[in-house]
């Protein structure tokens, strides 16, 4: 008899585990999600948070840093919802409860989630500000095979040698982090939200080409004929450099 009365609490337990209810549902959507991390070798978790305030913004963090950067991400929830800091911790009780139960989504890849993008129109408006910069100056893009680049001096190169051609296409230019920055006008580093989102935005919408493997977004290209050594350039195909 004992033993039956145990299983029976074990049995309702379980079921209360499995419905346990989102604990700032009022306030906030919140979504596990699994899938591919760069600083991982393994599929990993992160939960987005999405507020049901004015405008319904959102963020996404990877769960194993919850704890660790709760007051930094606790911070930046704040700054578009409302989030206490012991209903945070309750979250975070939540969070565990959906992975236990294997109750998510899968994406390809958490980076885009985590850092977002640029939407379409955004992404088309600052590609074209690139490419405006590179036609306005193209004494400032040398080609390849002129041997002119000069590295902290030029601002790109155009890949019009046989094995670029061959790789990108015609009317590929490399484009240097500094010059890419100066043209979008952004304070700081690649490291930036904003960088991020632009450059993510131009993959996703086919105006930036990667095709190294690496997590990093820009290539690895020799500019110098007259030299051996490689830089890194994110890589636009601008057609408009066919009709000069």
């Amino acid at each position: 008899m004992l033993q039956l009365v145990k299983e029976r609490s074990s049995a309702a337990a379980s079921v209360q585990a499995k419905e346990m209810a989102n604990p700032v549902a009022d306030l906030w959507e919140i979504e596990l999600l699994y899938g591919k991390h760069p600083s991982y070798s393994e599929n990993t978790y992160a939960v987005n948070f999405t507020t049901k305030l004015e405008g319904n913004a959102s963020k996404c963090f990877l769960v194993i840093d919850l704890r660790d950067r709760f007051d930094e991400y606790l911070r930046d929830l704040n700054v578009f919802g409302v989030l206490e800091k012991s209903d945070f911790h309750r979250v975070i009780d939540y969070v565990k409860h959906l992975k236990i139960n294997g109750i998510f989504r899968r994406v390809p890849n958490l980076l885009s989630v985590i850092e977002g993008s640029a939407s379409t129109d955004d992404s088309l408006e600052l590609f074209e500000m690139i490419v405006d910069a590179v036609l306005s100056d193209p004494d400032a893009f040398p080609t390849i095979s002129s041997d002119e680049y000069k590295h902290g001096a030029s601002s790109g190169i155009r890949l019009d040698t046989e094995q670029y051609v061959e790789k990108y296409g015609r009317n590929a230019v490399g484009i240097t982090t500094e010059a890419l920055l100066d043209i979008l006008n952004l304070e700081g580093s690649t490291k930036s939200v904003r960088f991020m989102e632009i450059t993510r935005g131009w993959r996703e919408q086919g105006f930036l080409l990667k095709l190294s493997r690496q997590s990093r977004l820009q290539e690895p290209v020799k500019p110098n004929i007259s030299s051996k050594e490689v830089k890194r350039f994110y890589i636009f195909r601008i057609d408009a450099l066919g009709q000069e």
